[in-house]
């Protein structure tokens, strides 16, 4: 994406990604369910991984922990999947949430 078209909205490419793939996502999610994971999306290399949400949380900076619990409880919440997406590429990670149904 353009850097320009990235500014005015910085994340847009990274929630199509997961926006068009969200049947391939929301399939990997019903099998590893009842681990409570999030969903990790590697955006350069098109891969999708789960982490139990505790175990998940275990690796970030402890500043990072209270918006993952904050992200997590919403989405429990609302029976959406926490995605989460990485472009290693430009050093990004974007939250998103997919509807689970």
């Amino acid at each position: 994406m353009a850097k320009a078209k990235r500014k005015k909205s910085p994340n847009a490419d990274l929630v199509e990604v997961t926006r068009s793939h969200k049947d391939q996502i929301l399939r990997f999610y019903d099998q590893v369910e009842h681990e409570r994971p999030v969903i990790l999306l590697d955006f350069q290399r098109m891969k999708i991984r789960s982490y139990p949400f505790e175990k998940y949380k275990s690796k970030i900076r402890k500043g990072s922990h209270a918006m993952l619990d904050e992200e997590y409880k919403r989405a429990v919440a609302k029976k959406k999947v926490l995605v989460l997406v990485w472009d290693s590429a430009t050093r990004r990670l974007v939250t998103t949430r997919l509807r689970h149904d």
